[in-house]
């Protein structure tokens, strides 16, 4: 009884302290997600995984320790049905380095493998955050991408468009509630025929899930953990 009260005492404290690495995640119908998550430290790392959907409710959870160097697999496909409503935000809180890959499957094909190294940073004196991708808009060339908001406060975004002439294209805005995640597919916002840069402002840390398609078929997924810059005004 004792070595669980100690064990649940240290749950508590790493969830109180913890960083929170954050990863895109696709259970929909014939996706699947698996995760990596590998302890860097040289003792043992206790971390919890939090699963939300898009609309940001936790659909499943669970605590884990790691050994020093030790690498855990959870398998959301053996945990999370697939559904139309099982996308969205994975967060893996610990106070331990902790380097973490995401494996995507599409028709159980592997169609792309990408990896965090780093929590999401909090800037002390930030109003906004400010991040940036590039895209294609062609017509066997397609990018999309999930906005995931990290924070227990809604986030305000605004996303502009530019080409890569520097040409503004457009400028969608809103809001995203804690812990859930939009969808945005470039196809049905522009026109077709473009590619450039697109650069997001938010009130909240994000991650964005970056898909990239090729003649139709998904074939490759990136993390965006990181903004390139904040500002106070």
């Amino acid at each position: 009884m004792k070595k669980v009260a100690l064990l649940v005492l240290i749950f508590l404290c790493a969830a109180g302290f913890a960083a929170n690495y954050g990863v895109y995640y696709d259970q929909t119908i014939g996706k699947s997600t698996a995760i990596f998550v590998s302890n860097l430290s040289e003792e043992k790392a206790y971390f919890r995984v939090v699963v939300y959907d898009y609309k940001g409710n936790t659909i499943w959870q669970n605590s884990y320790r790691s050994n020093e160097f030790e690498t855990v697999w959870v398998d959301l496909s053996q945990v999370i049905p697939q559904s139309d409503e099982n996308w969205g935000l994975v967060l893996i809180q610990s106070d331990q380095l902790l380097y973490i890959s995401a494996l995507y499957k599409s028709d159980d094909v592997l169609v792309g493998r990408d990896h965090v190294i780093e929590p999401v940073q909090v800037s002390s004196d930030a109003k906004y955050y400010w991040y940036g991708l590039n895209y294609t808009n062609f017509v066997e060339s397609q990018t999309a991408f999930s906005i995931m908001n990290t924070s227990d406060r809604e986030a305000d975004v605004i996303i502009d468009i530019y080409s890569y002439e520097g040409d503004f294209l457009d400028e969608l805005s809103g809001t995203i509630s804690p812990r859930a995640a939009a969808y945005i597919n470039l196809s049905e916002e522009i026109q077709t025929g473009s590619m450039g840069v697109i650069d997001i402002r938010s009130t909240e840390l994000l991650i964005l899930g970056v898909e990239y398609y090729d003649k139709g078929g998904l074939w490759g997924i990136e993390n965006i953990v990181d903004w390139y810059t904040t500002t106070s005004w």
